[in-house]
């Protein structure tokens, strides 16, 4: 079962933000992304305080656009649903959906925080596409090119080694898988990340 590729898991926790007694009705907020997929625009970091609804958002977006879901039903009752190209992107890419707050359970040092994310992305692909061993590929860019798809990235928290001071020798290193995965690759439609941090003190994209 995948863990990050076109999981289901951003429509579930949706749905309960949306049987919630205070919804708030924020779809129109996907109006605007749609904008900017397949664009030099495609890269969009929200950086907010915690407790401001930034995950709520991000599953918000995920159960919009993953093709893993049928998600119809919710967004035909909100806002979006008016907006002329809604149905064009409705449940239409592959989505990775990732966590960064997330430690691995077996070691707690950078290369085992970083090898749980790369090998996770890894096995999912190959799940998925049948055709690619991970075995022959050199980085995670190369297998993404060579499924001829494109994606969607949201990531969440992806400051969180930062904001919590872990890891401070890698965090370069850090800086890089993320440039090495997102920089200029034609897999990308859309880049969406949350984080806590001012983006300008951090070199990324």
């Amino acid at each position: 079962m995948a863990i990050y590729l076109n999981t289901n898991k951003p429509l579930e926790n949706y749905k309960n933000l949306f049987r919630s007694k205070y919804f708030v009705d924020k779809s129109l907020f996907i109006e605007k992304l749609s904008e900017v997929i397949e664009t030099s625009d495609k890269y969009i970091c929200v950086t907010r305080p915690r407790r401001f609804g930034k995950s709520s958002v991000a599953d918000m977006v995920g159960a919009y656009y993953s093709k893993a879901v049928d998600s119809k039903e919710i967004f035909d009752t909100l806002n979006i649903c008016e907006v002329s190209n809604y149905e064009e992107h409705l449940n239409k890419y592959n989505v990775i959906n990732i966590s960064f707050n997330t430690i691995a359970e077996i070691g707690n040092a950078y290369d085992d925080y970083i090898k749980m994310i790369r090998d996770t992305i890894k096995k999912d692909i190959a799940q998925k596409y049948l055709h690619i061993n991970p075995e022959e590929y050199f980085n995670l860019s190369s297998m993404l090119y060579d499924t001829k798809d494109k994606f969607i990235f949201i990531f969440d928290e992806w400051d969180y080694i930062f904001a919590n001071n872990l890891f401070e020798e890698n965090q370069n290193d850090f800086l890089e898988f993320l440039r090495n995965l997102l920089k200029d690759h034609p897999y990308v439609a859309l880049a969406y990340m949350t984080g806590v941090l001012p983006i300008k003190k951090y070199i990324l994209l």
